[in-house]
């Protein structure tokens, strides 16, 4: 033997020994503690001449420089020593470094965006490597429904945004880190309270009921996503068209965003912590009238002969010495600047067969109104296995607590009584603290206290409430909890035929508490609440999901590639409410249900609704270049519709072809060039109540009115709820779509371009029935709304040395039309609408009325035309009017004129009109970013032309009057005041003052509040730096980003009122109201933020 260190092995050339199991389990042994002697299936075992410990594991470390092709060092690639869990990542210079390397190791190296390559270490130490890129883009991998495939054999039409374009921007939710990053999807904000939520909605609007999409969170299908930390999200796949949401079924009609949330990696473990502190600012302010300006529009109000004040404070001597009044800025007494903070640590990891992500959060942020507030705190884990070679197993679970603090409410109209609060009152304290007979100028005294009205104020101001006291002593809080877990095991049976089974649940557990002290006005001698309000609200929602399938793929003489796909799914949904309000407390700091003195009211109800579901999907590729999907799914949905209508088929398909693939687009400026063409049916049941296809019964209570009287005697019985219809079914939906997507230049130059027609029939409405049914309406399917439109994406991005930069637009442009109708009216109100109509029944109402031939949501009302400057104008309206008034009783100069549009003389409902629409004509972004050495820049500007705003808040600025009570007396705008008509020729815009409208509307509906809502608006500014590789190393980091954030930096528009992003209000189930969209009615204004933070991976 030629060495010492044989351990005594006899040299065998080509002898080959069959060894029992017994020998071959032993030798297993030995060769796991000595030199692992390989054993191979046959028994057979082979003994190397002059292998050593020594020489097989000689240990060593190997480092290296990963660059592109240009040279750029990549950082964050990852070093792998091929079948180990051995590695590293790249710190921000590119460089690595692996210790415990053998000599005939094999280094794997992986960067997205870039090849993957194999490179052996040959008893190097230092192995530089240089990656080449994807150019073929369309390789990457994206989500879709219930799989996921590569890009390239995509035929929907799929957007998808990847966890690098997320983080660009600080964000609070997942639905606002949307805004702007793909066409086709419009997001506005509903309200600027913290926590608020957003409205998204994909390729226009096509239901009367809600249009919100379906959000699948890891495979969890569900309609709400609020609690989701963004810093959680690993990618967003927005599926756009039927061939893509079609799998479905019945709940993708308005989209389906899927979100795929932070997986384990193999290798070693890396944590990542992402931080950032926000100081919004105070929102744009209102303009209205200070203390001296305020006076003077009383007195001139107090001389106006349309109003008798004999029985009023107005006037008194006050008026004539301003001075001497207090002047309180309530704006500013409310609002203020504000903090928000977030920080969540992420960990990943896993060893050869484990991989592992878990991730804590804790965000809070202060809303801009004092007392507003909302904390999150989160906690997710997701983790996989693998059993054997074929099973695996994977499991994900969140944990999520919310709490919301919004004393003042978030929704339409819940500050509009702020801006016309009086600037003179300090008004209306909690008993046990207000100020006395002489309040000061500020809302609270010295010594802390609630100011109340001065005793000659009376009754003559509207609204005269302490918005301080408001804030800070009322209590409109709530806490939700939310758990969302899936476990899930997916087997490879053979030959490319696959199972799956996945389970998963989602409970939420909802508490709201609000407590209303009681105030006095005039220091107790009129009360404004004499009793203090207690309400206590419950409920909770649980869902439970079942999914199986079976796929199988599989590819036939290289050329022919099948993947087909089937499933079954079953998901319930329980839900249970319930809500009591108690009156009467000895002291406003006793807030407990338990301490009223009476029971007011008391509410509870549930629900279940069951979604039965069978699909399948069929993929046909020949020579990756013609491709052919089809997919059907069917639904069946329990508790909602009625037996004939129980069953719906939802089917689809798709051509895609990769004209870059022809042998003709060889020499082509084109790497990629793809067309895609689709058709499929979906369906939308979202937001309607279950059991409408039956009459529903409430059961008495001595709080109701299901009672009845027997001999004198009260007896509680049943009531019916409201009509039913047993032919009721679901909306359904036909979308065609044609797209052509592609890359030039390597990649540098790319775009997609979408053509879509969705046609939505059989919409949800509400009709009136019969009187003598005993049921106002009926709920019915009631006609066709059809959006048409085009989007497209475009983008230009390349590598200089050390300057990159990446800039892409998209734009989407929408026709939106309503092209059947079949309610007696061919009209649809905000009554017709499947929402629950806890919306104030006054003036805004009856805002929006959507016509046949006419868009969704769109104005109605009066066309205004001018104001009247003299008597003699008015006198020959009336002179051949059918009634001798042409506008109103006591139309007099100044007033508003509005046409008469069927020409008959005067002016009635029938010159109503369509005034305007909240529908832009398109809408888009454009980001740019850049980056420079260190250094990194972006912005991210979002747009939206052709909208119009309803401006509610500017028609209360311009009336003195309180919803036409002449007993009440309000502020009014500063642009109103100085422009008003006050004679002739001195305006043709701004009507005169007035204490009492109702005889003489000139603020009822009209053209005259409707404003154009286009804006342009830097959204975000963004400006990070990452520390250079000395320091990183020296730290023992991988990488550490510092950076500063702006949000809303400045906007270009044309409207007058503080924010032209408006959204929709939501009934009290959250879904969204499209008759509502695009009123401005004194919702939480959106404020600017400016942020600081940081990400740290170590």
């Amino acid at each position: 033997m030629k060495n010492n260190k044989s351990f005594g092995l006899i040299r065998l050339n080509s002898l080959k020994i069959n060894l029992k199991m017994k020998v071959t389990l032993l030798l297993s042994i030995v060769s796991f503690f000595l030199i692992q002697i390989p054993t191979y299936a046959t028994h057979t075992i082979f003994v190397l001449e002059h292998n050593t410990v020594e020489d097989i594991y000689t240990q060593r470390s190997v480092s290296g420089t990963i660059k592109d092709e240009e040279g750029i060092p990549l950082p964050g690639a990852n070093v792998v020593v091929k079948g180990t869990n051995n590695g590293s990542q790249t710190n921000f210079d590119g460089n690595y470094n692996i210790s415990n390397v053998s000599d005939n190791d094999i280094l794997v190296v992986s960067y997205i965006g870039y090849i993957t390559q194999e490179v052996p270490i040959n008893g190097q130490s230092t192995v530089n490597i240089i990656l080449v890129e994807d150019t073929q883009s369309l390789n990457e991998i994206v989500v879709v429904a219930y799989g996921t495939t590569s890009k390239k054999d995509l035929t929907g039409a799929i957007s998808v945004i990847g966890t690098e374009e997320l983080n660009t921007f600080p964000a609070t939710t997942v639905d606002q880190a949307l805004q702007g990053k793909t066409s086709g999807v419009q997001v506005t904000a509903n309200s600027g309270a913290p926590g608020a939520s957003v409205t998204v909605n994909i390729r226009g609007v096509g239901s009367f009921g809600s249009t919100t999409p379906l959000y699948v969170v890891d495979g969890f299908p569900t309609n709400n996503i609020n609690f989701i930390n963004p810093n959680t999200i690993e990618s967003i796949s927005v599926l756009k068209d039927a061939s893509a949401t079609a799998l479905y079924g019945v709940r993708a009609s308005n989209g389906v965003v899927i979100i795929q949330t932070k997986q384990g990696t193999r290798g070693r473990i890396s944590v990542e912590l992402n931080s950032f502190i926000g100081f919004n600012t105070q929102p744009k302010k209102v303009d209205v009238l200070d203390v001296n300006q305020f006076a003077g529009l009383a007195l001139e109000l107090s001389g106006s002969s349309n109003v008798d004040v004999s029985g009023t404070a107005v006037p008194y001597a006050g008026w004539s010495n301003a001075s001497s009044l207090r002047n309180i800025d309530w704006q500013d007494e409310v609002f203020s600047q504000a903090l928000s903070k977030s920080t969540t640590l992420t960990v990943t990891g896993g060893g050869e067969k484990s991989r592992v992500a878990f991730t804590a959060g804790i965000f809070d942020q202060e809303g801009t109104l004092i007392g507003s507030e909302y904390k999150r705190y989160d906690l997710a884990l997701n983790a996989s296995f693998d059993i054997t070679e074929k099973l695996r197993l994977k499991t994900n679970t969140k944990y999520v607590s919310s709490q919301n603090f919004q004393p003042l409410g978030t929704g339409r109209g819940s500050l509009l009584n702020l801006y016309t609060t009086v600037p003179h009152l300090a008004p209306a304290g909690e008993a046990n603290l207000r100020g006395g007979t002489n309040p000061t100028n500020l809302p609270v005294d010295a010594e802390g206290n609630f100011g109340a009205f001065p005793d000659v104020v009376g009754e003559a101001f509207r609204d005269g409430r302490n918005w301080v006291a408001r804030a800070l002593e009322n209590d409109q809080d709530n806490v939700t909890n939310t758990i969302l877990t899936n476990i899930g095991a997916e087997w490879d049976i053979y030959g490319g035929l696959s199972t799956k089974l996945n389970v998963g649940a989602r409970v939420d557990n909802f508490a709201g508490w609000g407590f209303n002290p009681k105030y006095y006005r005039s220091n107790g001698n009129i009360d404004l609440r004499e009793d203090a309000t207690y309400t206590y609200t419950q409920s909770t929602s649980n869902q439970w999901l079942a999914e199986y399938i079976l796929q199988y793929n599989k590819t036939f003489a290289e050329k022919h590639t099948v993947d087909v796909l089937g499933g079954i799914s079953v998901q319930r949904t329980f839900n249970k409410f319930s809500q009591v309000v108690g009156r009467g407390f000895l002291d406003n700091r006793i807030r407990d249900i338990a301490q009223a003195e009476a029971i007011q009211s008391a509410a509870g109800n549930s629900s279940r609704q069951t979604l039965a579901s069978t699909f399948a999907r069929l993929n046909y590729s020949f020579d990756s270049k013609y491709y052919v999907t089809g997919t059907i799914r069917r639904d069946g949905v329990g508790d909602t519709f009625g037996a004939d209508n129980l069953w719906g088929v939802f089917p689809s398909f798709a051509l895609g072809w990769n004209i870059d693939e022809e042998a003709f687009m060889e020499d082509s400026a084109f790497n990629v060039l793809k067309f895609r063409a689709s058709w499929g049916e979906t369906g939308n049941f979202n937001g309607i109540q279950p059991f409408r296809f039956g009459t529903t019964f409430n059961n008495g209570t001595p709080l109701n009115d299901s009672s009845y009287s027997f001999g004198g005697n009260g007896s509680l019985g049943l009531a019916p709820v409201g009509a039913s219809n047993p032919g009721l079914k679901w909306e359904a939906q036909q979308q065609t779509n044609i797209g052509l997507e592609g890359e030039l230049f390597g990649g540098k130059l790319y775009f997609t371009a979408d053509y879509f027609n969705r046609t939505s029939k059989d919409f949800l409405l509400f009709i009136s029935s019969p009187a003598q049914s005993g049921f106002p309406i009926v709920p019915v399917n009631g006609g066709t709304i059809e959006n048409k439109g085009f989007e497209l994406l475009v983008g230009y991005k390349k590598i200089d040395g050390d300057f990159t930069f990446d800039i892409n637009a998209n734009i989407t442009t929408i026709n939106n039309e309503i092209t059947e109708l079949d309610t007696p009216s061919n009209e649809v109100t905000f009554s017709n609408t499947f929402l629950d109509t806890f919306f104030e029944q006054g003036f805004w109402y009856d805002i929006t009325r959507s016509k046949l031939g006419g868009e969704a949501g769109a104005f109605y009302g009066f066309v205004a035309d001018g104001i009247f400057q003299n008597q003699a104008e008015i006198d020959a309206l009336n002179s051949t009017a059918p009634d001798g008034n042409f506008q109103a009783d006591e139309t007099s100069p100044g007033d508003r004129r509005f046409a008469d549009l069927n020409g008959d003389g005067e002016i009635t409902g029938e010159d109503r009109t369509t005034i305007g629409s909240p529908i832009p004509d398109f809408y888009g972004s454009l980001n740019l970013n850049f980056s420079y050495k260190n250094f990194d820049l972006g912005l991210n500007f979002y747009g939206s032309y052709g909208s119009e705003i309803f401006n509610l808040v500017r028609r209360e600025l311009e009336s003195a009057s309180g919803y036409g009570n002449k007993e009440s007396f309000s502020n009014v705008g500063t642009e109103y005041f100085n422009n008003r008509w006050n004679g002739e020729g001195s305006t043709n815009v701004y009507a005169r003052a007035l204490i009492d409208d109702s005889n003489v509307q000139n603020n009822r509906a009209s053209s005259y509040f409707v404003e154009d809502g286009s804006y342009l608006r830097l959204r975000n500014l963004n400006i990070g730096y990452r520390l250079p590789s000395k320091i990183i190393e020296k730290l023992g980091l991988n990488s550490f980003r510092i950076y500063t954030s702006i949000q809303n930096v400045f906007t270009i528009t044309d409207y007058s009122g503080s924010d032209p992003e408006i959204g929709q209000n939501s009934d009290i189930n959250g879904n969204s109201n499209v008759t509502t969209r695009g009123i401005d009615a004194g919702a939480y204004p959106l404020s600017s933020s400016f942020t600081l933070g940081f990400n740290l991976k170590f």
